[in-house]
């Protein structure tokens, strides 16, 4: 039997509007006989009555009608009436369907409300905005806005009521959402806070949703208990809710249907279809003419459940849309009277079955598209009101700060009006006193770049004085070993290129940086003694451009010294054979060019180093030099290639040196000869 049960919650809607409108035109006629006398506030309130009750005539006259009663409410500082007034009208463009300008309303009537604290309006407007979103399918965001509600209302101790209100509306959406559990707790909670004046009418309400929830899950008999509870509740009623007892009637014959008892389900379709027809309640009539020639066909009563499926699809003709309807309509027609043999009415019967699900299709991926369009129209809607609440709450703190430095203005001004004597005659004297220390402290700071200076150039002196003792260890050993061997030959001329060595590097140490061509001829004693040091092993040759002027070009001292030792100690010691070192210094326009190649084992190849007790600098001090070199250019100034190639070994460094603002702003190292 089929009773869908939103249809059933949506109908009672439908019905009160029906309704309504019978008695809207007493109604409109007394409130402007009221208005004759009324006052300005009551004048506001009965504007906004007159427009609710016009919107089921006419949305324009009733949105024209509820914008006078705003405006009026503006003009005399009616705050809770302009509330209001933005809360109707958003209410009369979500009864039109156009969600995106009821939620700009409802924004608006929940700012104000936020803006003049006004609790009870800013309840009421997280209800609406829950409904609204619950009616586009944004559930996330619907129980986000009743979460809210019931925050408030639980912090500031408002009207329990309104807290089971909110409960009740949670719960069934819940439902929606298709989270039962969640649900029965929403309805359990409102029942908990809800007053002692409303519980009854609030318990019969959760009986009947829990009995819904009873029959989606197919539980007739828990849901058929809960309804004759409610039943005989509505039935004692003094002023009894025909229309909600309607409802009920029909739920119950579907329950009775479901299990089997077929005399008493059609005992309840039949109060509900006299109820129905009372109140004229089209939608209700055709689902209990459907129900009741389902019945009949069960019993196999053909003749009465044709009458009555004919009757179901006349009452369907003076509805428009319903195409769901229509279909079952038709279904349950074919079945009936394929069922009492009637096979070319059945086979009609099953053509418009089938035209009316195309139909349905069609109607579904519409409303689908509809409601797709709905939601992005509120998304943007939304994204444009927070961007103007945000742009206005930026506005008012600015308007804000503005004030508060007009007013620290105003004050200073005063203060100053009424001290300005004493404040000239104390300003000229300070004036002074800081003129005579600005000149004490300009002087200090003057010495005090001095002595900087003066400490920097001793510091740097003596730094440039001292020689690397791993150099100076391994030289006297090498004249130690000469002269033990008898080599005195050797060792007097190791020991005379050494002392020239040592005596250029201490006559050089007074400058920061020495000529490219005194660099060359100190590279070049250093190198003897090494061949020297290591018996002649490796040849050197050194090559200078002819184009570089090396007496104008000055270099940092001894810079490219570590790059030629770590060449003859890594590169070249430890290969067998032919061992060949060759430097050049070259001229590319800005920078002197500076190559230094091996044939060595090159720098993939070495054999791992043992680690040193004591840590080598000197390389690590050539680095910084190197950094502080790049402050006056943006080039890579050292290059390391290795020329491994099959058999042939190698490595070459390439290193740049600038030719301007040299030596005069690079830190020296802190060791004149690297190791």
């Amino acid at each position: 039997m089929r009773v869908p049960t939103p249809l059933l919650k949506a109908l009672a809607i439908i019905v009160l509007a029906t309704n309504f409108c019978s008695a809207q035109t007493q109604k409109i006629d007394s409130i402007k006989n009221l208005m004759k006398t009324a006052d300005d506030t009551t004048m506001v309130n009965l504007i906004r009555r007159q427009g609710i009750y016009t919107q089921n005539q006419s949305f324009d006259e009733a949105r024209n009608l509820i914008q006078q009663s705003i405006e009026k409410a503006i003009q005399i500082g009616y705050i809770r009436g302009e509330i209001k007034g933005l809360n109707s009208m958003a209410v009369s463009y979500g009864m039109a369907g156009d969600y995106p300008e009821a939620l700009n309303y409802f924004r608006q009537s929940l700012a104000l409300a936020i803006e003049h604290k006004k609790y009870r309006d800013i309840s009421y407007a997280y209800g609406n905005l829950g409904i609204l979103y619950k009616r586009i399918g944004d559930y996330p965001t619907s129980q986000e806005y009743y979460l809210k509600g019931l925050k408030l209302v639980d912090s500031l101790n408002l009207n329990n009521d309104e807290a089971a209100n909110i409960y009740i509306n949670l719960g069934n959406l819940y439902d929606l959402m298709g989270q039962q559990d969640k649900a029965i707790e929403s309805y359990e909670q409102g029942l908990k806070v809800v007053s002692d004046m409303d519980r009854v009418s609030y318990e019969q309400d959760m009986l009947r949703n829990l009995a819904v929830m009873d029959m989606e899950n197919k539980d007739y008999e828990a849901a058929l208990d809960k309804l004759l509870r409610n039943v005989a509740f509505l039935e004692t009623q003094e002023q009894v809710d025909e229309i909600t007892l309607t409802t009920v009637y029909s739920n119950i014959g579907n329950c009775y249907f479901n299990l089997g008892q077929w005399r008493v389900a059609e005992n309840y379709l039949t109060k509900s279809l006299r109820l129905a027809k009372k109140l004229d309640l089209k939608q209700e009539i055709s689902l209990i003419f459907q129900n009741l020639a389902e019945l009949r066909f069960r019993e196999e009563r053909y003749t009465e459940a044709i009458d009555y499926s004919n009757k179901n699809l006349q009452t369907l003709e003076g509805m428009s849309g319903a195409f769901n309807r229509r279909k079952e309509a038709h279904d349950i027609a074919f079945q009936i009277h394929k069922g009492a043999g009637n096979l070319p009415k059945a086979l009609y019967h099953l053509n418009q079955t089938m035209a009316y699900k195309d139909s349905l299709l069609n109607e579904t991926k519409v409303r689908e598209i509809q409601n797709l369009q709905v939601q992005h129209d509120v998304y943007l809607k939304d994204r444009e009101l927070k961007e103007n609440e945000l742009q206005l709450a930026l506005l008012n703190t600015q308007v804000a700060l503005n004030n508060k430095r007009l007013a620290y203005l105003a004050i200073i001004i005063i203060l100053l009006l009424l001290s300005a004597a004493l404040l000239y005659f104390r300003f000229t004297a300070k004036k002074k006193a800081n003129i005579v220390l600005q000149n004490k402290n300009q002087l200090i700071s003057q010495q005090k770049e001095v002595i900087e200076q003066m400490n920097l150039e001793l510091e740097k002196r003596m730094l440039r004085a001292q020689m690397n003792p791993h150099f100076i260890f391994n030289s006297l050993s090498s004249i130690h070993h000469l002269i033990s061997s008898n080599d005195r030959n050797n060792a007097l001329h190791y020991l005379g290129k050494f002392s020239k060595l040592l005596r250029n590097v201490l006559e050089s140490s007074i400058n920061v940086s020495l000529s490219l061509k005194d660099e060359i001829e100190l590279l070049k004693i250093y190198l003897e003694l090494e061949s020297l040091r290591f018996d002649n092993s490796f040849a050197y040759t050194i090559h200078i451009d002819e184009n570089l002027d090396i007496n104008e070009h000055e270099v940092p001292m001894l810079l490219v010294q570590p790059y030629l030792e770590n060449a003859i100690m890594h590169g070249l010691m430890p290969k067998d054979g032919k061992k060949e070192l060759s430097i050049a210094f070259n001229d590319k326009m800005e920078y002197v060019q500076c190559i230094i190649e091996d044939n060595g084992v090159g720098i993939d190849t070495q054999p791992a180093k043992k680690i040193s007790k004591r840590p080598s600098r000197g390389m690590s001090i050539t680095a910084g030099r190197i950094n502080a070199l790049k402050k006056f250019s943006n080039e890579e100034l050292v290059n390391v290639e290795s020329l491994n190639d099959g058999d042939k070994t190698g490595t070459r460094v390439t290193i740049l040196i600038p030719k301007r603002q040299l030596v005069e702003n690079i830190p020296e190292p802190s060791e004149t000869l690297a190791g």
